[in-house]
């Protein structure tokens, strides 16, 4: 008989610069992008396209 290998899952580490300002907020407590759709709450039509848990909900 052969002797079997043990199957290896090959591994990825991620690593991003970041400068932590996107956790910052403003004088109103808003981060950068409910400020910007705080900007548009006027408008009749909105198309938020933004990655899960950005602040759209908070800043509608």
């Amino acid at each position: 008989m052969s002797e079997q290998k043990p199957k290896t899952m090959p591994g990825v580490s991620v690593s991003y610069a970041g400068s932590g300002q996107s956790t910052t907020s403003n004088a109103m407590g808003m981060r950068a992008m409910q400020q910007r759709v705080w900007q548009f709450r006027g408008e009749q039509y909105l198309l938020l396209k933004s990655p899960p848990a950005s602040g759209k909900s908070r800043a509608l």
